[in-house]
């Protein structure tokens, strides 16, 4: 009883989340989700665990980290039984809420069911519990799952709602950690792991996020309105695919900071209104060279919607003739 009682105080708990913080600067990039796993079993005893990174549509995977749980066990749920696993399906429609079995009907349905006989009988799987957060813009999720081989021990309504409580910071530090990692292998000086610009992102280079702040979340929804990731916009993952420091895209600059096989990608403080999609490609045509006229047949939009974004072009910039245009967004490229 002594035991459990720490267990369940909230100092023991808070220790814990303070503890997944400070494993951000002490444990490798490659241990910190099965040594946080471990962190989490004291407050939450559990036989083995599992934790994903990855997008649901398209579906993703850019990591597992398994905690006791079998890695040919993983490669058979993922080939045949992940499909069929209600449970799985039912925590990544609802992002936040931490469920188990029993939550979503009669636990006797579960332990009659095929993916019961076949896969978790076998694992020594008896109760699993689980919970994913999902990032709205980038479309980035982090799931968890817990699991027990004891039949008489279910996980209860308070380690549910711990589990749920946790989640957000175990989510946090890893991106912290991995920032931080990419950080450091980054090929550019005006980086470090103390100085993470606010607005930015971790990408591969096929152009996928694997992390990122609010900000840049918020940002790239303001850039680009119909965006859901964790695919880059087609025009920023050509920009960020070539070897340039900096690139503007759609009237706002991104700083490239290259990372081998992961990169940061930050936004560049804007002192400019920055242009809607729309208006970035009407304005760096304009200042092309192009008259209204061919903007217009070139975009396959009407002269009068030209007209209209280049009167917002210049009210933005603060600009009043096409060679002052030319001259604004000369300063405001990358050099």
């Amino acid at each position: 009883m002594g035991v459990r009682a720490e267990r369940d105080s909230p100092d023991s708990f808070n220790e814990i989340i303070l503890g997944l913080y400070e494993d951000v600067f002490r444990l490798a990039v490659d241990r910190f989700k099965e040594d946080s796993l471990a962190r989490l079993r004291v407050a939450i005893p559990f036989d083995s665990a599992i934790w994903g990174s990855g997008a649901e549509d398209p579906q993703l995977i850019f990591g597992i980290a398994a905690c006791d749980f079998p890695f040919e066990r993983l490669l058979a749920y993922s080939a045949h039984w992940q499909r069929h696993d209600v449970l799985r399906s039912a925590v990544s429609r609802r992002p936040g809420d931490c469920l188990r079995n029993e939550d979503l009907g009669p636990v006797e349905d579960h332990y009659a069911s095929e993916i019961y006989r076949e896969f978790c009988g076998p694992s020594g799987i008896e109760h699993a519990m689980g919970v994913t957060l999902i990032d709205s813009v980038t479309n980035v999720g982090e799931l968890v799952f817990l699991f027990r081989a004891d039949r008489r021990a279910p996980f209860s309504d308070l380690e549910r709602d711990r589990l749920a409580q946790i989640m957000p910071h175990l989510v946090a530090a890893w991106r912290h950690r991995l920032l931080w990692h990419v950080a450091g292998h980054a090929r550019t000086a005006d980086l470090s792991p103390g100085g993470l610009p606010s607005g930015h992102a971790v990408v591969d280079s096929a152009g996928q996020v694997h992390a990122s702040d609010a900000a840049f979340g918020l940002r790239m929804r303001a850039l680009f309105p119909d965006w859901l990731g964790p695919q880059l916009p087609p025009d920023l993952k050509a920009a960020t695919a070539g070897a340039a420091a900096s690139v503007r895209v759609c009237g706002q600059t991104f700083r490239l900071h290259r990372g081998g096989d992961r990169h940061i990608v930050s936004l560049a403080a804007e002192t400019t209104p920055p242009l809607s999609p729309a208006e970035a490609r009407v304005a760096e045509r304009f200042a092309s060279g192009m008259t209204a006229p061919r903007v217009a047949l070139d975009l396959g939009i009407s002269r009068a919607t030209v007209r209209n974004h280049l009167t917002a072009v210049y009210e933005k910039l603060g600009v009043h003739s096409k060679v002052e245009l030319v001259r604004k967004l000369g300063e405001l490229s990358p050099s």
